[in-house]
């Protein structure tokens, strides 16, 4: 969703703040009258200085947009203050509202509506703006257009060495910063549009990742290839991990046997994935039942049929709430196994657990009943 001010732009800032940059400058000693949203008044300091990231004062204070309710500058200084809180100011200040509470699925049009002044800069608030886009897409079914700013967040993360920028409420991304690999966001998805429209701003968010760049960024662009079609390019991504972490080389034979899957030439991978399952690191093992499951399910073997099902029905029973939307795939790809082989009951009773349970998630939007049903 992109902001109603559409007069608004980086360009247009960079030019107003170059335009008043003598008169931000504080040349008179009239003081700013501030008003704050915890009603504090602030009427002895002098604005020195606006950006995207907020005001500083005379003094070296510092002050989001977020934090300020009304302001009153001398000159032509007031035109570009108001334009910065009337086009940042609520959005930041909507954003940590909902942060606060929890309220995940909220916050994606007010980190839509800023995302795009933000995408370059390394501040903190680029970091509240970049993880807000990225669990406000995830909680609104977005996983493919989540992982541009999982990366960017990545970087900014990396950046502070482990002093991650204070993000109101309880919640903070779960990823292992050795590796890249995010826990909340693992490498698949299943929107073949969306992973083609991610792919050009996926490949720009790794770009920016310094080097030395972690294998998982390998990893995740080859699984959004394949997602996207481009078996070509999800190849080259991968053969670029290497053996040396345990964890990453794991991820990228079961991309591989992913290929295979979605080829239907089931091959060495796949033969890998399941005399090796219950060796995997455990991080790992969700993604290898799910496609050691779409494997078996399509077989034309009925046991081995029947060991897909109970592998894809292990998603939710055992990762519910570590990997909803992998628990929500292995009920989609279970029922639709069920009912390929005309056990309707058993196919419509996993549906309502799809339906009912994960009601947020890609696949119980494609198994919802259409109005005609």
């Amino acid at each position: 969703m992109r902001s109603t001010h559409a007069s608004l732009s980086l360009f247009a800032i960079a030019a107003a703040l170059v335009c008043c940059a003598a008169v931000i400058a504080p040349r008179a000693t009239a003081a700013d009258r501030i008003v704050l949203r915890n009603l504090t008044i602030i009427s002895d300091k002098r604005v020195a200085s606006m950006t995207l990231d907020g005001v500083t004062l005379d003094d070296g204070a510092r002050l989001s947009w977020d934090e300020i309710e009304t302001g009153k500058l001398d000159g032509q200084r007031q035109a570009l203050f108001d334009k910065y809180l009337a086009n940042i100011g609520i959005h930041l200040y909507r954003i940590r509202q909902r942060l606060a509470v929890g309220d995940y699925r909220s916050l994606l049009p007010h980190a839509e509506a800023i995302a795009r002044f933000y995408q370059d800069r390394d501040s903190d608030t680029a970091y509240v703006v970049m993880q807000s886009l990225m669990w406000g897409r995830m909680a609104n079914g977005q996983r493919e257009a989540a992982v541009a700013p999982y990366w960017r967040c990545f970087e900014l993360l990396r950046a502070r060495q482990g002093k991650p920028p204070a993000l109101p409420g309880e919640r903070r991304l779960k990823y292992d910063p050795s590796t890249g690999v995010c826990l909340e966001l693992p490498p698949i998805w299943f929107d073949r549009d969306a992973a083609q429209a991610a792919m050009s701003s996926v490949a720009a968010a790794i770009g920016q990742v310094q080097e030395p760049r972690p294998d998982a960024t390998r990893v995740y662009y080859a699984a959004l290839a394949l997602a996207a079609g481009d078996v070509e390019a999800a190849e080259r991504a991968a053969a670029g991990v290497g053996d040396a972490n345990r964890t990453l080389a794991q991820l990228r034979d079961i991309v591989l046997a992913q290929r295979e899957v979605e080829a239907g030439a089931p091959g060495a991978k796949l033969q890998w994935l399941q005399t090796s399952l219950d060796k995997l690191d455990e991080a790992n093992r969700p993604l290898a039942l799910y496609w050691l499951g779409r494997s078996q399910a399509a077989s034309d073997d009925a046991q081995v049929q029947q060991q897909g099902l109970l592998n894809l029905l292990r998603l939710p029973a055992a990762y519910a709430e570590q990997q909803p939307d992998l628990a929500a795939a292995g009920l989609f790809a279970a029922m639709n196994s069920l009912e390929a082989r005309g056990e309707l009951p058993a196919s419509i009773a996993v549906r309502g657990e799809l339906l009912s349970k994960y009601a947020q998630s890609w696949h119980a939007a494609k198994a919802a009943p259409s109005r005609s049903d």
